[in-house]
C-alpha cells in the first residue's frame, strides 16, 4: 500500500478507506469528521479495513478501533493515537509522531484530542453523540 499512500499524501483528501485493495470511501472533511461520516453510512462492520488520514489523534485512534480497523496510516500522528493504536494491536505508520494535534490555531491541544483521552471507543462515540458531533 506504499504507493497508494504516497499518492494520497499529494491528494485534495484528508481521508481513504481501502477494503479488498480498493478506495471504498474518501472525505476532504477535517478532523475526525470524514471518519464520523463513514460510521453513519456503514452500520454494518466492514472487514479488514486500512484507513488513510493525514493527522491521526487519539480521537481518530480510537474511532478506527471501534470500526476495527486492519491498519492505519497517517501522514501525521500523535503520541496518544500511537499508544492507542498499539494498545488494540491495530498495525500503524505516522510519517510524522509528535506529541498531540493541536487546534486549528496552533496554539492549543485539538479539542477532539482532549475530549478523547482515556476514553473507549465505544464510549467516545456515545459522548460524540451526546455533544451533537455525531
Amino acid at each position: 500500500m506504499t504507493k497508494e499512500f504516497e499518492k494520497f499524501i499529494k491528494s485534495e483528501f484528508g481521508l481513504e478507506i481501502w477494503a479488498g485493495g480498493k478506495i471504498i470511501f474518501r472525505s476532504r472533511k477535517s478532523g475526525i469528521q470524514g471518519l464520523l461520516q463513514f460510521i453513519k453510512k456503514n452500520k454494518k462492520p466492514t472487514k479488514d479495513l486500512i484507513i488513510f488520514d493525514k493527522k491521526v489523534g487519539n480521537a481518530a485512534a480510537l474511532l478506527c478501533t471501534y470500526l476495527k480497523t486492519k491498519e492505519v496510516c497517517g501522514v501525521v500522528g500523535s503520541k496518544s493515537a500511537e499508544i492507542t493504536l498499539k494498545k488494540n494491536k491495530i498495525k500503524f505508520h505516522f510519517s510524522k509522531t509528535i506529541p498531540y494535534i493541536l487546534n486549528q490555531k496552533g496554539i492549543d491541544i485539538c479539542p477532539m484530542e482532549k475530549l478523547s483521552l482515556l476514553k473507549t471507543p465505544k464510549a467516545f462515540l456515545n459522548l460524540l453523540k451526546i455533544k451533537g458531533y455525531y
